[in-house]
């Protein structure tokens, strides 16, 4: 089938970025990969440990705003160039902190790198969307972020076995040849991305015209559309049930059957393999189906799920959570996709609000974990249950437009 010269145009852009998807989303999940060995060799507490994950949440909620002024400034590509390189410079931070041992040093370069991820989630969340017609925007998007989850799989397969396997006599060692090796592809990236022909984002020319003419409308930011102030508040609570979700649950599993650690860890990787097998249906299913019903029906069914495993215990109390994988696999990106439909020029300003409210996955698990110790694993879980249960709200009724 002969392509249309628009399709052609915007092929390889999407290629380059939907890479960096991939990418973003293998280097998301190396900390499980890493904190065995970290809390072994530094012999950290249980805070300690928790650093590694919470700071690159943390980033997500300390660098949206700046982000979002550099895209203002310079525009779509130039924020994604610079994200890649952001990512490399906090991989490349990785290397002395392997050499001199210095877990200080791993932190600084976890930071280093979701700062970059912060720019890039920023600017490639909505320039996907961009990239072809409305109806299948939330496709797309979910189709990007199906890209990060078969990455996120694949990283404890291929970065374990390269650290801990292929240098199991020195897996510091390899942490320095990986971790350059991921540099490079990350510079690399930028630097094709900067070659590259890339289509303008619509929404930096919407901005650009604000900024230069007298606008007539009664809007003053995206906070004056009501879905998406929405979306914000759903999103921010629901990235706190997700991250509780794919964190905390080992411990969970182990309560519920007489399983060790090994075998637990072994039950939750089931719930990534949902969440890239879900994204990947999903992005098909949004071409046909209204995003907002799937939001609404998929919410439910997870929530439905949360409910079961509270009334249950042993294996069925285990794989309903772990079910829950493939229900919230598109929740994020069709949140997304819903919250800045319509915004125009306000769009970049959402979406560096929309990346900020990642940064529940930072403090909702805090939550999470002293009901945990006043309560119970179990009874805790309302606290994922009420966040699924206000997305598949928000799916049915609060994406809704309203001029």
């Amino acid at each position: 089938m002969k392509l249309s010269e628009k399709t052609r145009s915007i092929l390889y852009p999407l290629i380059l970025v939907n890479f960096q998807f991939f990418m973003l989303g293998f280097v998301w999940n190396l900390a499980n990969v890493l904190v065995a060995l970290f809390q072994e060799t530094f012999s950290l507490n249980n805070f300690q440990t928790s650093l590694l994950t919470s700071i690159s949440f943390f980033a997500f909620f300390a660098i949206s705003f700046p982000a979002r002024l550099f895209i203002d400034r310079y525009k779509t590509v130039t924020t994604i160039v610079v994200g890649c390189l952001f990512a490399a410079l906090g991989l490349l931070i990785f290397v002395p902190g392997a050499i001199l041992r210095s877990y200080p040093l791993f932190l600084v370069g976890v930071f280093v790198m979701f700062s970059g991820a912060t720019f890039l989630q920023v600017a490639c969340n909505p320039y996907v969307r961009a990239l072809g017609p409305d109806k299948s925007a939330a496709s797309r998007i979910n189709f990007s972020q199906g890209l990060g989850a078969v990455g996120a799989f694949l990283t404890s397969y291929v970065a374990g076995g390269f650290i801990l396997k292929l240098f199991k006599d020195d897996p510091f060692r390899g942490i320095v040849w990986f971790y350059l090796i991921l540099t490079v592809l990350y510079a690399g990236l930028g630097l094709l991305i900067r070659m590259a022909r890339m289509p303008v984002n619509p929404n930096d020319a919407l901005q650009e015209k604000a900024s230069e003419e007298v606008v007539t409308d009664k809007k003053k930011s995206a906070w004056n559309y009501r879905h998406f102030k929405f979306g914000f508040i759903v999103l921010l609570l629901y990235m706190g049930a997700e991250a509780i979700l794919y964190q905390l649950m080992t411990p969970y599993f182990m309560q519920e059957a007489p399983i060790e650690k090994a075998r637990a860890v072994d039950i939750s990787g089931l719930m990534f393999l949902g969440l890239m097998v879900g994204r990947l249906l999903g992005a098909g299913m949004l071409i046909k189906v209204n995003p907002g019903r799937l939001v609404g029906w998929f919410g439910a069914l997870a929530g439905l799920l949360i409910v079961i495993s509270m009334a249950s215990s042993g294996y069925v109390a285990i794989y309903s959570i772990t079910l829950t994988g493939f229900f919230i696999s598109i929740m994020f990106a069709t949140i997304f996709s819903l919250a800045i439909d319509g915004l125009g020029r306000f769009t970049n300003e959402a979406s560096s609000y929309l990346i900020m409210a990642i940064s529940g996955g930072f403090f909702i698990p805090l939550l999470f974990g002293l009901a945990a110790d006043y309560l119970s694993l179990k009874t805790s879980l309302i606290i994922v249950l009420i966040p699924l249960l206000l997305a598949s709200w928000y799916g049915f009724f609060g994406a809704r437009k309203r001029i």
